[in-house]
């Protein structure tokens, strides 16, 4: 095997680690402000599901999956068809995404 391609699979391995590492988890109680967690948030559980009042005209309520950069919502009352809030920046604390129902971003942090 050239060195050329051992360079470029060892680059192939490390970038596939890389994205696997940076796997979101976003379960647990998401809102626009400490003081909203009661009234306007999101949460994700563990076993899939989530339940939202981010927008007080339209509570959702499904399931959810969650991609490298991207997470997909499934609504019991569309289950046709997938909303996504694309990640666009995501610490432990915070998420900002855009979310393709509003088209707008969101700021939301963890809920204590």
């Amino acid at each position: 095997m050239s060195r050329g391609v051992i360079i470029i699979a060892l680059a192939v391995a490390l970038a596939s680690v890389g994205a696997a590492a940076q796997s979101l988890s976003v379960v647990g109680k998401w809102a626009v402000s400490q003081s909203r967690c009661e009234t306007e948030s999101i949460e994700f559980t563990a076993d899939g599901a989530f339940k939202s009042t981010l927008d007080e005209a339209e509570p959702r309520e499904g399931k959810y999956r969650v991609g490298r950069d991207r997470i997909i919502l499934l609504d019991d009352a569309e289950p046709d068809r997938e909303l996504a809030l694309i990640v666009l920046d995501y610490t432990p604390t915070r998420l900002v995404a855009f979310d393709e129902t509003i088209e707008s971003d969101r700021r939301l942090v963890r809920c204590r």
